[in-house]
C-alpha cells in the first residue's frame, strides 16, 4: 500500500510535497515535552532571577494559585491580580504555543515574513505582530556599556513611509531613485557604535546629517566616561566627544588614513554597516518606523554568531521573555 502511496506524492508539487514532509515530521517527531518544559524552567529562572515578582505592579508578595494546562500560576496579595511565567511576554495569550519554538528558529534564520507564513501556515498579518512582539521585548533589554576603544559612524537608509500618509514628498516606487543625491531629509542616519569587546550599539538618529545632539541620545548614554572615542574628522562627532567629556581620536579617511598610530581606526563599525546593509536587503525596504526593531535584531544575530544554532534560539527565546513587556497589536499598528 505504501508504495501506491509513495506513487501519488511523486505526483505533487514541490510546496504540496514539502508541506506534506513537516505534517508527517510533526507528527512522528514532535518536539520532546522535556525540551519545552526544560526552556520554561530556563525562562523563569531568567525572569525571576531576583526573586518571584508580580508582573503587573512588582510586588514579591505573591503565592502559587495552582495549574492551567500544567502552567504554574501566580497570584499577588497586593494587586489580586494573577499571572504566569508568560504573561506579558509576546507569547502571552498566543493560540499556537505549539510554533513558538519554530517560529523564534525562522527569525534565527533571518527568514522573511511570507516564508515564515507558509512554513507555519498562519496568517501573514500574525507573522508579522509575532515578529514585532518579539523583537519589541529583546529590545527592552536595553545595550550593554561600551568601553575602552570605541569606534562609532553613521550610515544611512532610505526613508520609508510604508503604511502611512505621505505629506512632505511624493510618494515613490519600489527601487525608484530619490530626487536628491547624496545625503539628504529623505536619508535616515543610523548611528553605530562598537567597542573592541564586541559590544554593539546601533540605533535610528534622525534624518539627513546627524547632528552632536542626536548622537549623544542614541549613543551617549551607553559610553563609559573613561572610554576612548574613535570616528572620522567629522565636526559633529568632535562636539559630541568634547560634550561628554570622552578622550577622542579622528582617522582622516578622506586623506586615506586607515589606522592610526597603528590602533586606531573604524574597521569594525564600518563593515557592520556592510553587514547590516547586507542582511536588511532581504526584506526589500524596511519601514522607518520600525527600523530600530530591525537593528536590534541584527544586532542580537551579530553578537551570537558564534554560538551554536539550538543556543541561539534558545536565548533568543529566554531573552524575549526577560522582562514583563505588553505589546499589543493596536499598539504596533500606532507605532
Amino acid at each position: 500500500m505504501w508504495i501506491d502511496i509513495y506513487k501519488e506524492f511523486s505526483e505533487l508539487t514541490a510546496s504540496e510535497k514539502l508541506k506534506l514532509f513537516n505534517a508527517m515530521k510533526e507528527d512522528l517527531f514532535p518536539d520532546e515535552p522535556n525540551k519545552i518544559s526544560e526552556l520554561l524552567n530556563s525562562i523563569r529562572e531568567s525572569r525571576f532571577a531576583s526573586g518571584l515578582g508580580c508582573v503587573h505592579c512588582g510586588s514579591t508578595s505573591v503565592k502559587r494559585n495552582g495549574k492551567y494546562r500544567s502552567r504554574q500560576r501566580y497570584l499577588c496579595n497586593d494587586c489580586g491580580k494573577s499571572f504566569n511565567d508568560m504573561t506579558n511576554t509576546p507569547f502571552s495569550g498566543s493560540r499556537y504555543p505549539e510554533k513558538w519554538l519554530k517560529y523564534i528558529e525562522m527569525m534565527v534564520e533571518g527568514y522573511t515574513l511570507p516564508k515564515i507564513a507558509e512554513r507555519l501556515e498562519i496568517h501573514l498579518s500574525t507573522a508579522f505582530y509575532w515578529r514585532h512582539k518579539i523583537l519589541n521585548a529583546l529590545g527592552s533589554n536595553g545595550f550593554n556599556q561600551l568601553q575602552g576603544i570605541v569606534e562609532s559612524d553613521e550610515t544611512f537608509f532610505r526613508e520609508s513611509m510604508k503604511g502611512r500618509e505621505i505629506t512632505h514628498r511624493k510618494a515613490k516606487k519600489r527601487g525608484e531613485k530619490d530626487e536628491k543625491r547624496g545625503i539628504s531629509k529623505l536619508k535616515i542616519a543610523v548611528v553605530v557604535a562598537q567597542d573592541r569587546n564586541g559590544s554593539v550599539v546601533a540605533r535610528k538618529a534622525g534624518t539627513g546629517r546627524v547632528k552632536a545632539e542626536e548622537i549623544d541620545a542614541v549613543i551617549g548614554e551607553y559610553i563609559h566616561p573613561s572610554a576612548l572615542l574613535c570616528t572620522d574628522t567629522a565636526t559633529n562627532y568632535k562636539k559630541f566627544a568634547k560634550k561628554k567629556k570622552l578622550q577622542h581620536e579622528t582617522v582622516n579617511e578622506r586623506q586615506k588614513e586607515r589606522v592610526k598610530k597603528g590602533i586606531y581606526h573604524i574597521q569594525h563599525v564600518n563593515n557592520f554597516h556592510h553587514r547590516l546593509k547586507d542582511w536588511m536587503e532581504r526584506f526589500q525596504g524596511v519601514a522607518t518606523k520600525y527600523l530600530d526593531n530591525y537593528l536590534y535584531w541584527f544586532r542580537w544575530l551579530e553578537l551570537g554568531k558564534s554560538l551554536a544554532f539550538e543556543k541561539r534560539v534558545e536565548q533568543m527565546l529566554i531573552s524575549s521573555c526577560r522582562n514583563s513587556v505588553v505589546t499589543t497589536v493596536e499598539m504596533i499598528r500606532r507605532t
